[in-house]
């Protein structure tokens, strides 16, 4: 078989596989930015829960908080004493209602702490992901601006038909071959990670729709407390 024969077959092979790769690749890109959009979404659904059960439900249940604490502290100074073991009494329920809801908000405090610490650890994720984000864009451009260069060279005429031999050509075909080779593996690593991940943002999703009916559920009982709340007070001002 002549060189220029050989040649040309190899050429069609890498030509069928190249063709092959696109289809798969192209499955991965469309099949990538469908994943993306499901763990845009749910960011969006953490930060959503995020406000609805910090700056919502907990500020509501610190509030519950206060105002029990301001009934409980009510109630006390309401009661009539007639004795010195009686004032004592009252002073001493006085401070320990008072050291309990200190201790109450201490140990919130420490669990505030521990929240903003892993959320400053996972906002320094962010950042290095914003680093990869921008690592990848700025090798889209280099990418661009090289291929620029080699469609400006065959516009030019530097790169032309003209220059090729036998050889020459066999060994382009012979790296093209390569490329496809190691090309292929990777696109089908990449097809399962992808499978992986989207499976993954399955799971978040539904898990992040349970949080959500709990913190529903959480706000019903908080405004169950409210109301309870009011009713003591109530009580405490007849």
């Amino acid at each position: 078989m002549s060189a220029i024969k050989q040649n040309k077959d190899s050429v069609q092979v890498n030509r069928k596989s190249i063709e092959n790769l696109r289809t798969v690749l192209m499955s991965n890109k469309a099949s990538l930015y469908q994943s993306r959009s499901m763990i845009e979404e749910n960011r969006l659904m953490i930060l959503s829960n995020y406000a609805a059960a910090f700056m919502g439900n907990r500020q509501l249940a610190n509030h519950n908080t206060d105002e029990i604490l301001s009934n409980r502290l009510a109630i006390l100074d309401a009661i009539d004493v007639a004795t010195d073991v009686g004032a004592d009494w009252i002073q001493a329920h006085y401070d320990k209602s008072t050291l309990d809801f200190l201790v109450h908000r201490s140990n919130l405090n420490a669990a505030v702490l521990d929240v903003s610490e892993e959320m400053a650890t996972i906002n320094a994720q962010l950042i290095a992901i914003n680093e990869k984000i921008m690592q990848a864009n700025e090798g889209v451009v280099a990418f661009n601006s090289a291929h620029i260069e080699m469609n400006r060279q065959l516009l030019d005429g530097a790169l032309s038909p003209d220059n090729a031999t036998a050889e020459s050509n066999q060994a382009l075909a012979e790296e093209t071959g390569e490329v496809v080779e190691t090309l292929s593996q990777c696109v089908e690593e990449t097809s399962d990670r992808i499978m992986q991940v989207m499976e993954k943002s399955v799971e978040n999703g539904e898990a992040l729709i349970q949080n959500k009916g709990t913190i529903n559920a959480r706000r019903n009982s908080i405004m169950g407390n409210r109301s309870e709340i009011v009713v003591n007070r109530g009580r405490i001002h007849n």
